[in-house]
C-alpha cells in the first residue's frame, strides 16, 4: 500500500516544508520535492493545508473498564480520531487500575479490541504495595507510572477518593506519606521510567478549605479551597525528589504560573523535571466562569488570566514539553449539578486538537512549537520517538492535516462522547483537522471515520533515549 500526500506545508520543529509525503506499508517512505513523479495506490491532495507529525494526547481517563457510565475507550478514542489525535496514552485508574504488569497486559488485550486509534498505557504507583510491579510495567511497555499524589484508594476497588472524609478510614488505603512518595521515585528511577505526578498537597488543600469556612459557593470559593501555592509545594517536593533520585519527574496538568516558576527553576538546576498542560488552562480563565459556569471545574482549576499567559509563556520557553487534554468525563447529570457538588473532569479527547489549533492562530504559538508539544516532544517524553511523533522515513505514517481556513462550532449534541457535555459548547474555533493518516491510511476525514476501526498498542522504549 503506498499513499502519496500531496500539496500541503509539513509542519516539524525545524520548520515548514513544501514537500509530499509518501507512506508505504505504515511508516513514512520518504520526503519528496513537489511534483516528483511517483506512483502511488492513493493519493491525497492537500493543497493549501498544514500536513503535521500526527497529534498525541498524553492524557486520557476513558473510565473502561468499571465506570462505563460515563465513558469508554471506544467512544473516547473514536472522539480522539475525529479531532485529529492518532495516538492516546489512557491513565491507569480504571476500576481496577493497571497496579500490575498482569493487569497492564489485560488491560491491553481489552483495550486491543476496539480502539479507533493507537494508544499507550500508564500504570499507577499507589505504594509500597506496588512498587515492585513498577519494574514489570515499565517492561511491558508502560509509557509512564501516575502517582495521585495526596489521593486515597478504596480497599475493594482501588478506585480513587477525591475527599477522605467521606470515607471510614477502615475502608481506605491511605496515601503514602513522604517518606512512601520517595521510595516511588527511587523505583521509578531504578526502572529508568517516567513518573507522572498529580501535584496537589493535601494538607495545604485541607487547611485551605478549612479557612474558607463555609461550603464552596462561587468559583472564587473554589479558587480560595485549591490555591495555586497547593500545586507549587507538591512539584517543589517532588523536584527534590527528583534531585535525590534521578527520577525523571513530569508534572501533569500543570495549571498555575506558581508552578511553572518552580518547574522552570528546577529544570535550570539541571534536574530532569518536565511539565504538561491542558487546553483547559491555555484557552480559559475564572474570568470566563460566568460564560461557561460549573462545567468547567475541573482539579486544579482554572485560575485567572495571568496564569494562562504565563502557561503560554512555559510553553514557548520549553518549560512545558507537553499538552494532554485530562479526557475525564461524568454523565451529563453529574456535569449538570452545582458548583459544589459537581464531580471535577470533562470531555476533551475531541476538541483537543481543535482547541488548540484554535490558540495557535490566534497567535498563542508557532507552527513549529506546536508541532513540538503537540506531538514530538511528547513521544520523546513517553518513550515513542521516532516511531511516534516524527514525519521522518520510517516513523510511524501518523499525519494529521489541518485546513487554516476551516471553523467548527462546538456543540455537545455533535460530539461523539458517549456523555457529550464540553466546556468549549458554543466556541467558534478555526483551524480544523480535516483528515487524519493513520500508520499510512486514510482514518478520518472532515469528523468522520473511514473504514474499520484499527488502533493497537504502542510499547515504550524509555532505555532508546
Amino acid at each position: 500500500m503506498r499513499l502519496l500526500v500531496k500539496n500541503g506545508s509539513v509542519v516539524t520543529p525545524d520548520g515548514v516544508q513544501e514537500v509530499d509525503v509518501l507512506c508505504e506499508n505504515g511508516t513514512i517512505a520518504a520526503l519528496l520535492e513537489r511534483g516528483f513523479e511517483v506512483d502511488a495506490d492513493e493519493v491525497v491532495d492537500v493543497t493549501g493545508q498544514l500536513v503535521f507529525p500526527g497529534f498525541i494526547d498524553p492524557h486520557v481517563h476513558s473510565r473502561d473498564p468499571g465506570l462505563t457510565e460515563k465513558e469508554d475507550f471506544a467512544h473516547s478514542t473514536l472522539g480522539a480520531l475525529t479531532g485529529g489525535v492518532t495516538t492516546i496514552l489512557e491513565m491507569p485508574n480504571a476500576i481496577p487500575p493497571v497496579d500490575s504488569a498482569d493487569m497492564f497486559r489485560q488491560r491491553r488485550e481489552h483495550h486491543e479490541q476496539v480502539a479507533w486509534v493507537d494508544f499507550g498505557l500508564w500504570g499507577i504507583a499507589i505504594g509500597d504495595s506496588n512498587l515492585d510491579e513498577i519494574g514489570p510495567m515499565f517492561a511491558e511497555g508502560a509509557a509512564a507510572v501516575k502517582l495521585f499524589w495526596g489521593y486515597a484508594l478504596r480497599k475493594d476497588t482501588k478506585q480513587l477518593v477525591y475527599n477522605m472524609g467521606d470515607e471510614p478510614p477502615e475502608n481506605l488505603i491511605l496515601p503514602p506519606e513522604n517518606g512512601g512518595v520517595l521510595r516511588i521515585f527511587k523505583a521509578v528511577a531504578a526502572a529508568g521510567g517516567l513518573l507522572g505526578v498529580h501535584c496537589e498537597d493535601r494538607d495545604i488543600l485541607a487547611a485551605s478549605e478549612e479557612e474558607l469556612g463555609h461550603p464552596i459557593e462561587s468559583y472564587d470559593d473554589l479558587l480560595a479551597a485549591r490555591p495555586a501555592i497547593a500545586e507549587a509545594t507538591s512539584i517543589a517536593v517532588g523536584a527534590q525528589f527528583s534531585k535525590a533520585t534521578g527520577c525523571r519527574f513530569h508534572v501533569v496538568h500543570m495549571a498555575s504560573e506558581a508552578g511553572a516558576d518552580v518547574v522552570r527553576a528546577a529544570q535550570d538546576e539541571g534536574l530532569p523535571v518536565t511539565a504538561e498542560t491542558c487546553p483547559q488552562y491555555l484557552s480559559l480563565s475564572a474570568e470566563d466562569y460566568e460564560r461557561i459556569g460549573p462545567m468547567m471545574k475541573v482539579y486544579p482549576p482554572i485560575r485567572g488570566v495571568e496564569n494562562q499567559e504565563s502557561l503560554w509563556e512555559a510553553v514557548n520557553d520549553g518549560t512545558i514539553v507537553s499538552i494532554g487534554s485530562d479526557h475525564a468525563p461524568h454523565t451529563v447529570e453529574e456535569k449538570s449539578q452545582p458548583l459544589a457538588t459537581q464531580p471535577a473532569g470533562g470531555v476533551g479527547c475531541e476538541t483537543f486538537g481543535p482547541v488548540m489549533l484554535d490558540q495557535m492562530f490566534k497567535g498563542g504559538t508557532t507552527p513549529e512549537r506546536f508541532a513540538e508539544v503537540m506531538s514530538t516532544s511528547t513521544a520523546k517524553l513517553y518513550g515513542l520517538y521516532p516511531r511516534k511523533g516524527a514525519i521522518l522515513p520510517g516513523s510511524d505514517a501518523d499525519l494529521t492535516i489541518v485546513d487554516p481556513e476551516a471553523t467548527w462550532t462546538v456543540r455537545n449534541e455533535e460530539l461523539v462522547a458517549k456523555q457529550p457535555t464540553s466546556a468549549w459548547n458554543g466556541f467558534e474555533l478555526k483551524g480544523m483537522p480535516t483528515t487524519v493518516i493513520l500508520r499510512g491510511e486514510v482514518a478520518m476525514k472532515d469528523r468522520k471515520p473511514v473504514g474499520e476501526r484499527r488502533g493497537r498498542f504502542v510499547a515504550a522504549r524509555h532505555d532508546s533515549e
